[in-house]
């Protein structure tokens, strides 16, 4: 299996950016890591690979994170991803079952449902981020993407994103796009093809599932137009956590809190939500940390 990677790319007359997204492997190591089953990793799979043509667009230790809050019955979805195309995420609830759509697809629709919200962080490494949100439109992942770009960026976009999942579970193909439109340069008539093809196109699913690569999908979607390969990122699932960032989560606790897991439980794990790797303390650690702690309480 070929690595995953995002093509950017220029189509028309330099009217339209295009990100290509092929994360068959990327959506494949999230489910592993967080054993979810078939509706949550198409669920989780889409906002990875969503988030990680977006993360490409940012700049040095720029990055992006989506969050999915719903009532459904995965309640919340959180992916984050960067300039290197590197993503992370969790699903809160990865092991549910739901019932498949009329046409026999995994409904993440249902599972996710429309009534919450998406938010949109943009984290620039100073400053305050940048936080946008909107209200779900479908539950889709892809098309509440889109309509967060319309609403709070002005930026009419087109937004797909699919996963295929096998009957053993594993992920058989992952893909996406983002189509954008650049200020003042497409024509109506170019709008109208690029919409007439997006909308023909087959599933990015079923492409990849048949070997199509990133510019093969890019060829369906500018069918008739043209376009130019500008850049090729790598994409991978790599998670940033480290001992030192799970000692800082438990310094976050009260002096109390940490009295407590010293007295009963001689010692903590931190488990990192996005990769699952546990970080153990021992009892002189926590003696430590609340050392630590209560040299910086500021003074009576």
């Amino acid at each position: 299996m070929q690595n995953d990677y995002i093509l950017r790319a220029i189509i028309g007359e330099d009217e339209a950016l295009a990100l290509i997204a092929i994360s068959t492997k990327t959506v494949e190591e999230a489910r592993s890591i967080h054993k979810t089953f078939p509706t949550p990793t198409a669920a989780l799979g889409r906002a990875l690979t969503i988030v990680g043509m977006m993360g490409v667009t940012m700049k040095g230790k720029e990055r992006i994170s989506l969050q999915f809050i719903t009532s459904g019955k995965i309640q919340e979805i959180y992916v984050q991803g960067n300039a290197e195309g590197h993503v992370r995420g969790y699903i809160k609830w990865p092991q549910i079952e739901v019932p498949f759509t009329q046409d026999g697809k995994l409904n993440v629709e249902g599972a996710l449902t429309n009534k919450g919200f998406l938010y949109v962080v943009r984290d620039f490494g100073f400053g305050e981020p940048f936080v946008g949100s909107i209200p779900l439109q479908t539950g889709g992942i892809a098309t509440d993407v889109a309509y967060y770009y319309t609403v709070s960026e002005g930026i009419p976009s087109a937004v797909g994103a699919g996963v295929l999942v096998g009957e053993d579970n594993h992920v058989i193909s992952a893909g996406g796009f983002i189509v954008q439109p650049l200020a003042g340069s497409a024509r109506d008539e170019f709008l109208e093809k690029l919409e007439e093809n997006i909308k023909n196109m087959p599933p990015v699913s079923s492409m990849i599932a048949n070997r199509a690569s990133a510019e093969d999908i890019l060829s369906e979607i500018s069918k008739g137009i043209g376009y130019r390969v500008t850049q090729i990122h790598p994409l991978k699932y790599k998670c940033t956590c480290s001992h030192d960032r799970a000692k800082r989560a438990l310094l976050l606790l009260d002096l109390e809190e940490l009295m407590s897991i010293l007295k009963e439980d001689h010692g903590a794990e931190v488990k990192c939500e996005f990769c699952g790797k546990i970080y153990r303390f021992s009892e002189d650690d926590i003696e430590k940390i609340i050392e630590e702690k209560t040299q910086n309480l500021p003074q009576a």
